[in-house]
């Protein structure tokens, strides 16, 4: 009978957890994501969320100014272990994750212009067609990009980490500082200042490279 009991209380644990909650949203075009939290990104003709997990109901959205931002209350900020959220976009500009929180951009995003934000352990993922993309990773945040793009400018600090070896462009603007890293690809031209033990690698073969290096930092030409 025990026995029973205990199948019975897994089978229900287990189907509350994979209940989904659903939350429409009010247009945004910016999103910050916190607290650890994995998010996927879809493109669609609306604006809503959809969450599982045991912690769903704790899940929080606010909207102001176009942005929004998602994160924990703070009384389930420890405990977002089986925590999901899909958000649907109708149209998006910047996307910024943060204190280790994980975004995924499943749409791939065509426009002129995106920002790019990972910061405190976090790291966001996209593909993309741009004419324009801004990237800042600081503090062990790490950003992941493909697709194409004409012009890139990035900014990496302590410890943040950008990888685009499969991000097509044609100029690469990038700063690095105090051990951040790159892999870049551009085929007309990359300007790098690279200080305090940062390093880029670069890829594509670009015609030039206006390198500036100081206290370690690296430019690797890498074919």
């Amino acid at each position: 009978m025990k026995k029973y009991i205990f199948i019975l209380f897994f089978l229900g644990f287990g189907f509350i957890n994979a209940q989904e909650l659903t939350q429409d949203l009010e247009d945004f075009n910016e999103i910050k994501v916190y607290n650890g939290l994995d998010v996927v990104l879809e493109q669609a003709n609306s604006n809503k969320a959809y969450i599982t997990g045991r912690n769903r109901t704790d899940v929080k959205f606010k909207i102001k100014n176009g942005i929004l931002k998602v994160r924990m209350s703070i009384d389930e900020i420890l405990d977002n272990d089986n925590t999901k959220i899909r958000i649907q976009f109708k149209n998006l500009e910047r996307i910024d994750a943060r204190q280790n929180a994980s975004i995924e951009v499943k749409s791939k995003l065509k426009q002129d212009n995106l920002y790019l934000n990972a910061s405190e352990g976090a790291d966001v993922f996209a593909n993309v067609k741009l004419d324009n993309l801004y990237v800042d990773s600081n503090t062990g945040g790490v950003v992941e990009a493909e697709g194409k793009t004409r012009n890139q400018e990035i900014a990496i600090n302590t410890g943040g980490k950008f990888y685009a070896k499969n991000l097509r462009s044609e100029h690469v603007d990038i700063k690095i500082k105090a051990g951040g890293a790159a892999d870049i690809t551009a085929s007309e031209q990359v300007k790098a200042r690279v200080r305090a033990g940062g390093t880029v690698n670069v890829y594509g073969n670009p015609k030039t490279i206006d390198e500036n290096t100081l206290f370690g930092g690296k430019v690797i030409r890498k074919n």
